[in-house]
């Protein structure tokens, strides 16, 4: 499992310039500094379950926690202090929306958080955690080779681009 000291230069510069250009284009609004951080573990379970309804396990492929996709966000998130808070600030705004842990609600709860957070306002934290995450997510996810054995492909289409119809 790749953690994100294993991720390749060129993966870590494509996560570093994503999460920058959202950084520079507005900065974030902060929750009331007045309610404290979710402890870790709470922020973990919340962001492993925010992944996993990104990316859930089917019939074919695997899950993004079963390819430790959460593990790496959470591993690169401690090497970008805004991304960092990020994460916090999105894991902290997810648990208040259920009344329970967003990691403790049902599947179709959290598909409709998650759904909202689509369509959020850009400039509120939900939907910037949401674009963001996601997005790191899914590059993260799809680079790995396992995340291929439901595809009838063979290897990542990228970078390399896609094989010709008759090969």
């Amino acid at each position: 499992m790749l953690v994100a000291e294993e991720l390749s230069s060129a993966s870590r510069r494509r996560l570093c310039k994503i999460v920058g250009a959202f950084f520079l284009s507005v900065a974030i609004t902060p929750i009331s500094s007045a309610s404290p951080l979710p402890p870790i573990d709470e922020a973990r379970a919340t962001l492993a379950a925010f992944v996993d309804t990104l990316l859930p396990r089917d019939a074919f492929s695997k899950s993004a926690t079963d390819l430790g996709v959460d593990l790496q966000i959470w591993g690169f998130s401690k090497s970008s202090p805004d991304f960092r808070k990020l994460v916090d600030y999105g894991c902290r705004w997810l648990n208040m929306t259920g009344g329970a842990q967003f990691s403790d609600l049902a599947s179709e709860q959290q598909i409709a958080v998650v759904d909202w957070m689509s369509r959020a306002d850009w400039n509120e934290i939900p939907r910037r955690f949401y674009e963001l995450v996601r997005q790191v997510a899914v590059e993260l996810y799809f680079s790995n080779p396992a995340a291929l054995g439901g595809l009838p492909i063979k290897r990542s289409p990228q970078p390399e681009g896609y094989p010709p119809p008759w090969a």
